[in-house]
Order: structure tokens, then C-alpha cells, then sequence
């Protein structure tokens, strides 16, 4: 006879794994709720704790709101390994970005859902997340080398705003994904076939290229 699972008890595991499993049912149920619909009885049993360790981990549930917003961009910067783009030089660098950019927000649908979420409350909460910021400077002096040595090998224009560039490159790839469901409604048929990913995949890195490139096409 097979028996119900019993709770764990608080002290059965250390306070990083529970504050782990916490945060990781906690972007579970935001993603599919939102933060007025989430609710932290169902995140303490997603996380097998008492819901009173919910509340002495993160304070509120606008607490662990933001923690959920730090844990899903932390997420999407792993993904972009400013190492490799380096190696790969100013052209191919470029277009890795734009590629595993687009690739994070496909295999993460919880950083979209989290981010649109958040926009609906115009970064009210975002704005308390101290370490997001500091999470993109990496990411930007990488983006900046890069330009650097395309100039210098007079293949990139002169005049590239970083921050105009890396968000047009992010939003390429979100607004397919943000919005995969209503354009293929619309009109589309299944933006998330394989091949549709594909040819665009390959059209969102060469639309990047064609913006920085001063006056000759990549091979």
C-alpha cells in the first residue's frame, strides 16, 4: 500500500536549500499567477516547508517577488557568457549574443512571464532590486570591447549606443516569445516550429550585423 508523502520538517534541510526550493516554487507559481494571483500557502507546499519559513526567508510576498525577478535575470545572464563572446571576435561575438539571447527567453518561459508581469507594474518592484543593474556591467564592457575591436579592423560604424544596441537585440528576441501565442493567432500559424525558429534565428543575428556594419556585408 502506498502511503502519502509526509511534509518535510523545517529542520530536514539546511536554510540555502530551503530558501532554494522556496524561490524555485515560487517562480513556478508566478509564472503561471502572477504576483496578485500567487499565493504563499501554495509556494510552501511547492517547496515542502512551513509557510512561516516562506515568510522569515523573504518577509512578504513582494519580498520574494523580487527575488524572483533577481533569480530569473541572474538566469539570463548565465546564459550569455561574455568569455566566449569575447573569444569568438567582434562579428561572430555579436551574432552568439543575439542567438543564445533569443534561445534563453525560448527555454525560459518564466523570465518572460516574470518580466511582463513586472512591466504591468512599471518596475515598482524591480527599482528594489539592487543587484540587477550590476549584473549587466560585465555584459556591457564585453559589448563595448567588441565594438572597440570591430572599429579597429574597420568592419563596425563609429557611432553604436551599447545600451540602444543591447536592447534592441534583447527585444528581437523577447517580443517573439512574449507574444508567440497572439501572432501565431493572428496570423503565423506556429511561431515556434522548428524551422520558423530557425529562419529567424538567423535573421534576427544578420538584422544586428547589418545595423553595426560600416560598409561591406559579413561573409
Amino acid at each position: 500500500m502506498k502511503h502519502p508523502r509526509q511534509p518535510r520538517k523545517r529542520g530536514s534541510r539546511d536554510a540555502e536549500g530551503a530558501k532554494a526550493a522556496i524561490l524555485a516554487s515560487a517562480v513556478s507559481e508566478f509564472t503561471e499567477k502572477g504576483l496578485a494571483g500567487a499565493r504563499m500557502d501554495v509556494i510552501a507546499r511547492g517547496a515542502e516547508v512551513a509557510k512561516g519559513l516562506v515568510f522569515h526567508h523573504f518577509s512578504s510576498k513582494e519580498g520574494l517577488w523580487i527575488a524572483a525577478l533577481e533569480h530569473v535575470y541572474a538566469l539570463l545572464r548565465t546564459g550569455q557568457d561574455a568569455a566566449a563572446l569575447d573569444a569568438l571576435g567582434p562579428v561572430e561575438g555579436m551574432r552568439r549574443l543575439a542567438h543564445d539571447t533569443f534561445r534563453l527567453f525560448r527555454a525560459h518561459p518564466e523570465i518572460v512571464a516574470l518580466m511582463n508581469e513586472e512591466n504591468l507594474h512599471r518596475a515598482r518592484h524591480l527599482r528594489a532590486a539592487a543587484n540587477i543593474p550590476r549584473l549587466y556591467n560585465p555584459l556591457f564592457a564585453t559589448l563595448e570591447r567588441l565594438l572597440a575591436d570591430g572599429r579597429a579592423q574597420g568592419l563596425f560604424r563609429e557611432d553604436v549606443d551599447v545600451t540602444a544596441l543591447y536592447v534592441a537585440m534583447s527585444g528581437l528576441g523577447y517580443f517573439y516569445c512574449a507574444n508567440r501565442w497572439t501572432l501565431s493567432a493572428a496570423f503565423a500559424g506556429d511561431l515556434f516550429r522548428p524551422e520558423r525558429i530557425g529562419i529567424y534565428e538567423e535573421m534576427l543575428g544578420e538584422m544586428v550585423l547589418a545595423y553595426l556594419r560600416r560598409d561591406r556585408p559579413f561573409a
